[in-house]
């Protein structure tokens, strides 16, 4: 008799993330999912993001309205900037990358310690 193979099943939707938030200007925006092609376009803009220079702050204030997005469908770069004082945007920035930040150190980690 045959045995009949059930089919292996990786089900992304239980994949949840904690929930993340950020409340500016009488808004609740939610950032908890980053989308991965914002994630790529960081990776590619590496460079870019890292070398300070005056091409760096829009690239990240881009990526930063990517990411919100998708829960505040109306933000743009000017309400941000127009909704913020320098600190309230640098720890915007700060909040929103952060499990990007926290993946790039853990995955450098992983990579070290397997170097060894």
């Amino acid at each position: 008799m045959t045995e009949i193979k059930q089919p292996e099943i990786l089900d992304l939707d239980k994949i949840v993330t904690a929930e993340r938030k950020v409340r500016l200007a009488g808004k609740e925006i939610d950032v908890s999912k980053i989308p991965s092609r914002v994630t790529l376009e960081i990776a590619e803009k590496t460079d870019v993001l890292q070398s300070g220079s005056k091409e760096s702050f829009p690239v990240l204030l881009d990526l930063v309205v990517k990411i919100c997005k998708p829960s505040f469908p109306e933000i743009t770069s000017d309400w941000i900037i127009d909704n913020t004082s320098l600190d309230q945007l640098l720890k915007l920035v700060d909040f929103i990358l952060k499990p990007i930040k926290e993946r790039a150190e853990g995955n450098g980690k992983n990579v070290a310690s397997l170097n060894q």
